[in-house]
């Protein structure tokens, strides 16, 4: 087994004072990637972005950052626009930008998304029977094959679409251990070959949940989780 090692965290969505306290108890200086979802539903999505990107941590694109690439420009140029997104009446997105002050910032981290890859390979981090690090939104599925297509190609259409909204999570694609998180679960999903880890740490208590933000460290596959505890 590699020595080296990396803490994945799950969907964050805007609950910032819990993502602090979970990186306090992870090693100083830690090696971190986030799988995306930094933002909505929580109320300090923009502290959460800032943080992320002042730390250089590594990071991938979530579907909710690919709904605020998507609207942010037209809500900036007609208001009115609000109330037709789904990103703002379904998806948490009015809380996103009301945890901004400024549109310059808003702009400056939208640029940022548009940068952030669907997956990142770590392939200097492995399993002991020898599969490499995959981070993803969700799961990299049987499409992990058209990855490298064009990027126009239908092909790599269907990887980018599983990747960010996939609800289907049970192909093994044999050289690689896959993290990912999307779909909130009541406890983190550990298998062979990849690991769900989006805890709902947005959600009530009443949906039957108990919200948490979790890092997992790999290779180990060891757990850290932290209950939600925003105002």
């Amino acid at each position: 087994m590699s020595e080296n090692k990396i803490y994945i965290i799950g969907d964050v969505h805007g609950c910032f004072k819990t993502l602090i306290a979970l990186i306090k108890k992870l090693p100083k200086n830690a090696r971190i990637c986030f799988v995306g979802d930094l933002i909505d539903r929580g109320s300090r999505s923009s502290e959460v972005v800032d943080f992320v990107r002042k730390n250089n941590y590594d990071c991938v694109l979530g579907n909710h950052e690919l709904f605020m690439i998507e609207d942010t420009p037209k809500i900036l140029e007609n208001r009115d626009f609000m109330l037709e997104s789904k990103w703002i009446q379904r998806a948490g997105g009015y809380s996103t930008l009301k945890s901004y002050n400024r549109i310059d910032k808003i702009q400056s981290d939208v640029e940022y998304f548009k940068n952030l890859p669907l997956f990142i390979e770590y392939k200097d981090i492995k399993t002991e029977d020898g599969r490499y690090l995959v981070v993803s939104h969700s799961s990299v599925e049987e499409n992990w094959k058209f990855r490298n297509y064009p990027i126009d190609s239908f092909e790599y259409e269907e990887f980018k679409h599983s990747t960010l909204f996939s609800r289907y999570k049970n192909y093994d694609n044999k050289e690689i251990y896959n993290v990912y998180g999307h779909t909130p679960t009541t406890e983190p999903i550990i298998k062979e070959f990849r690991a769900q880890i989006d805890l709902g740490c947005c959600y009530s208590k009443n949906i039957g949940l108990i919200p948490r933000l979790c890092a997992l460290e790999f290779p180990s596959l060891e757990l850290i989780m932290q209950e939600n505890i925003e105002d």
